[in-house]
């Protein structure tokens, strides 16, 4: 019999522990398969399609083009039987086409009773892993981008540890109604652990989310891993504006397959946050065995995307700053060609006088 926090670990697939022991295949630092952010748990993890928010680090590192402003975003996640997550996540916005990100997760299970294979106590153990992850998105056109990024992982099973490396890609197609993405993620090399090797959890994935309307998100999405098969997530995401610039929102998601097994698969989401800030929570029951909870605080800062891209155009091949406010950076572009096409008409009608319309 074993202490009931490590049996949850087994059971959620958060330790390859017994699988070692048992000479077994299992995922090294499984952990890296559960949803970052209290936003995306909230939707069930339905997330890669939607991934506009300094998350898409962790979900689809295309998703950091979406952003308007940088942002910073603080995760902490309470598990079962004093299990926890933290994370932190950055996106960087840029007055060009491309966007930067960077993020870091860490796993803590705390101490756990350890018993040989007679079933006497042996002790004690602890399993702490992690991994940071820097990011790159860029846009390939109006409507597409592409993002990848790499990872170092870091893991330590009793007195065992193992390091690898692995790296995420994702494209992204979004319009105002319609978003579509296809990804893969840890993709990389394999840790060892107890003389056994282990393979990183892989992931292929695809999503679609349609903006029913202006405050409704509805999401899909299907992911497979070569070690566990096939899930499928549904999730959607209302806003309510409760003031002029506050909202509330509130949302909902069901998982099935493999990553639903531990539990229901539903899960519920609330957040509220405005132009600087937000606050998002995240609850999802595993029936006896307890329930989690999500928490994440997102600050945005910094001049919003079009001002920066405003900037670059007036340091860039037009030599010239436009100080009209409210115009977008295609605006104060369409202008300035205008007014270049008016001063080469102009040259020309003064060195050919018989140039005429």
């Amino acid at each position: 019999m074993v202490r009931r926090s490590a049996a949850l670990f087994l059971l959620l697939g958060l330790s390859p522990l017994a699988a070692a022991l048992a000479g077994t295949g299992t995922d090294a630092v499984p952990f890296m398969k559960v949803d970052t952010g209290a936003r995306a748990a909230g939707m069930a993890g339905a997330f890669s399609a939607v991934a506009d928010d300094a998350s898409a680090v962790f979900h689809n590192p295309a998703g950091l083009v979406l952003l308007e402003r940088s942002e910073a975003m603080f995760s902490h996640s309470e598990w079962l039987e004093g299990i926890r997550n933290e994370c932190v996540s950055y996106a960087h916005v840029t007055g060009n086409d491309w966007a930067f990100g960077a993020g870091a997760s860490m796993l803590f299970s705390g101490s756990m009773a350890k018993y040989d294979r007679s079933g006497a106590s042996a002790g004690s153990f602890t399993e702490n892993e992690g991994f940071a992850s820097a990011a790159a998105a860029n846009r390939l056109g109006e409507n597409m981008a592409a993002g990848f990024a790499v990872k170092g992982i870091y893991q330590k099973l009793d007195q065992e540890s193992a390091a690898a490396y692995a790296a995420d890609a994702g494209l992204l197609y979004h319009d105002y109604s319609w978003r579509f993405a296809v990804g893969v993620e840890n993709i990389g090399s394999k840790m060892k652990l107890y003389r056994e090797e282990f393979d990183l959890p892989a992931g292929y994935k695809a999503a679609a989310a349609w903006r029913a309307y202006d405050p409704l998100w509805v999401t899909a999405q299907v992911t497979q891993r070569p070690s566990s098969g096939f899930s499928a997530a549904l999730g959607a995401e209302y806003g309510f504006l409760v003031r002029e610039r506050d909202t509330v929102y509130a949302r909902a998601g069901y998982l099935a397959g493999p990553g639903a097994d531990a539990g229901s698969g539903f899960s519920l989401g609330l957040g509220l946050g405005n132009s600087k800030f937000k606050l998002d929570y995240a609850f999802t029951p595993f029936g006896d065995l307890g329930n989690a909870h999500r928490v994440s605080f997102s600050l945005r800062f910094g001049e919003d995307r079009d001002t920066l891209r405003s900037r670059d155009a007036g340091s860039g091949p037009y030599k010239k700053r436009y100080k009209a406010k409210g115009e977008t950076w295609k605006e104060q572009k369409r202008e300035l060609e205008k007014q270049d096409r008016r001063k080469t008409e102009e040259r020309k009608r003064r060195e050919n006088p018989y140039f005429t319309w």
